[in-house]
């Protein structure tokens, strides 16, 4: 069964305030799982990764044949598929990037905002 995490988020621009959610869908589409709660005050960058680790220890605990991970965030994503472990200086990508070592199919991909 191939899954699809679909991560987006939040920080208000005058408070720091952030918030994240995602949808887990199946292959045809079907709702699976949301979830969604207030992460606290964060840049943007660091919210879109406590985004996606959250994703990811939501979906560690279940077992899927194949993930694909869809997230707006470039920068995100090109950090975490930097498989340079040693120069992340951030221990949120590090830890990512274990949880999705550790899972060989599973995928992380970006998609632009108007089509997340």
């Amino acid at each position: 069964m191939c899954i699809y995490l679909d991560i987006d988020g939040a920080v208000q621009t005058n408070t720091g305030l952030s918030a994240t959610g995602g949808v887990v869908r199946d292959e045809m589409g079907k709702w699976i799982l949301g979830y969604s709660w207030l992460l606290g005050k964060s840049s943007v960058f660091v919210a879109e990764l406590w985004r996606i680790l959250d994703g990811l220890l939501l979906l560690q605990k279940q077992w899927h044949d194949r993930i694909f991970i869809l997230f707006d965030n470039l920068e995100a994503v090109k950090a975490i598929c930097d498989r340079n472990l040693t120069r992340s200086s951030i221990s949120l990508v590090r830890r990512i990037q274990h949880i999705l070592s550790q899972k060989e199919r599973w995928s992380v991909w970006y998609i632009p905002r108007e089509n997340n």
